[in-house]
C-alpha cells in the first residue's frame, strides 16, 4: 500500500520484488521435487510449473509498466524482495 503513494511505478517495483522471491521460491520446490522422483510427482510438478509461469507473467507485467522507473527502485526491490524471502523462510519452518 505504501508503493502505491510512489504512484504506478511503486506499486509495479513492489509487483516485481514479490514476483521474484516467488518465482524462485517455486523454482526450489520443483527443482527438489525432480530431484526426488519426477515421475511420482509428475502431476504436482505440472502444478507448480503452471504457477510458476503465472507469477513470472505478473512479474514481467510490472517491468512492462515500469517498475524500474520507480524512486530508488533498487533499494525498493530489494527490501521488499528480501522480506518476502524471509516471509517464505518463515513459513517453511512453522
Amino acid at each position: 500500500a505504501s508503493t502505491a503513494l510512489l504512484g504506478k511505478e511503486g506499486a509495479m517495483a513492489c509487483t516485481t520484488a514479490v514476483e521474484t522471491a516467488i518465482v524462485k521460491h517455486y523454482n526450489d520446490q520443483i527443482r527438489e521435487l525432480i530431484e526426488e522422483d519426477p515421475e511420482e510427482y509428475k502431476e504436482m510438478l505440472d502444478t507448480l510449473k503452471k504457477f510458476r509461469d503465472e507469477e513470472q507473467e505478473h512479474h514481467d507485467t510490472g517491468i512492462d509498466f515500469e517498475a524500474e522507473k520507480a524512486p530508488l527502485y533498487n533499494v525498493l526491490y530489494q527490501t521488499i524482495k528480501l522480506g518476502c524471502t524471509g516471509a517464505i523462510w518463515v513459513s517453511e519452518r512453522i
